[in-house]
């Protein structure tokens, strides 16, 4: 992504999500500088700011999901596990929980939005 893009659009993220432009590094993870509601006015924004339309899955990515911890719980998968195998389902939890992290982060979000852009 060329510098001036991203600073663009850094500076659409500042504005709309009332952040400091120096609070928002490639790492900053989303779930701490914005909502699911945050995140449709940003991408409304970006698409015209830059007279485009992003697909839908860019959202859908990007919005929050369920921890999956919270879901092993919630969805009775521990239920009459052994003591084994319900230590594979929380090691799998985390993998997935890290990936999660990893994926949305303000570069993960730009590097999404990026083959859109004119």
């Amino acid at each position: 992504m060329d510098a001036k893009t991203k600073k663009k659009l850094l500076r659409l993220m500042s504005e709309h999500l009332g952040v400091k432009r120096s609070e928002l590094k490639d790492d900053t993870p989303l779930d701490d500088i914005m909502d699911d509601l945050d995140l449709i006015e940003l991408i409304m924004a970006i698409e015209e700011e830059f007279c485009i339309e992003l697909p839908d899955d860019i959202e859908e990515a990007f919005a929050s999901s369920e921890n999956p911890f919270e879901k092993l719980f919630n969805d009775g998968s521990l239920k009459g596990k052994s003591e084994e195998e319900a230590l594979a389902l929380f090691k799998e939890a985390a993998e997935q929980s890290a990936n999660i992290h990893l994926q949305k982060t303000i570069k993960g979000f730009l590097d999404a939005i990026y083959p859109y852009l004119p």
